[in-house]
């Protein structure tokens, strides 16, 4: 994702997907519970979008372009962030009142996520859990 002169193939991308996806199973593997969960998801997100893509590549290659060239975004270093969240409301949520719900879900996930990783670290590592307040 890396040249922004002319757009990712869906073949490039497959590779690509793939490549993450081999990197989540090789060794040595993250030994933090977070990290390792992270990983865990990338390879399974980078699977499914692999098949979901290589199976629109059989029914409509010029739709497969327009996703591989909305995956390579605007500078070529991923999807615009905002742009996705947009289309998320508009496609899958269908109202603000989902998007919200998720949003404060998420939220709670990741207050919850710091805490856990808090204490996986002051038992494993004796690291005291960062003062910050915005996470």
């Amino acid at each position: 994702m890396t040249d922004t002169t002319k757009p990712q193939s869906p073949q490039q991308l497959l590779v690509e997907l793939a490549e993450i996806h081999m990197r989540t199973h090789a060794s040595p593997l993250p030994k933090h519970p977070g990290a390792m969960g992270w990983q865990a998801n990338t390879g399974v997100m980078a699977a499914g979008f692999a098949r979901a893509l290589h199976a629109l590549m059989q029914v409509d290659p010029g739709k497969a372009a327009e996703v591989a060239e909305w995956f390579q975004g605007p500078l070529g270093d991923g999807p615009d962030a905002l742009e996705h969240t947009d289309w998320t409301a508009q496609h899958v949520a269908k109202s603000p009142e989902v998007l919200e719900r998720w949003l404060m879900d998420a939220q709670a996930d990741a207050v919850q996520a710091k805490e856990f990783t808090d204490r996986w670290e002051k038992e494993h590592l004796g690291v005291q859990p960062s003062p910050e307040s915005g996470r």
